[in-house]
């Protein structure tokens, strides 16, 4: 008897010495494991400050138009400068869209229910930037003309 309690001690220890090893562990794929740490990135686009103020006006006609308080090479500046914000919005959901297929392309390697929900919600919050037209999350679309 005493060496059947000293064999289960024996093993008890040997178990407690040498724990599960990691390869036993289900391994995340690298891809898996970069779309789980994929977070938004900057959109550093910034929406040009309008040179002054726009007012609707009626003319005798009846007809109502936008007419602004600055001189035409100030507004033909202001244009190009939304010119290229529109540009770099364009690039950036670019980018976004390019992000959000490799998203896509990681459930091929096998995902998890709460891996498939992380990866989902990422990709819809790429869905919100791609649909708004200042390329921002729907929350924090606060632009000023």
């Amino acid at each position: 008897m005493t060496k059947a309690v000293l064999l289960t001690i024996f093993f008890l220890l040997l178990i407690v010495a040498y724990p599960a090893r990691s390869e036993d562990a289900p391994k995340v794929h690298k891809k898996v494991q970069q779309a789980l740490s994929w977070q938004l990135p900057e959109n550093k686009c910034v929406f040009p400050k309008a040179p002054g103020k726009r007012k609707q006006v009626t003319d005798d006609m009846g007809s109502t138009h936008t007419e602004w308080d600055v001189d035409t090479y100030t507004l033909q500046r202001y244009q190009r400068k939304e010119n290229r914000w529109k540009k770099c919005v364009e690039r950036y959901k670019t980018s976004l869209g390019k992000e959000f297929e490799t998203l896509k392309a990681s459930a091929q390697y096998g995902l998890t229910q709460p891996q498939a929900d992380k990866i989902l919600g990422n990709m819809k919050l790429i869905q919100q930037v791609m649909m708004s037209e200042s390329g921002l999350p729907e929350n924090s679309t606060a632009q000023t003309d």
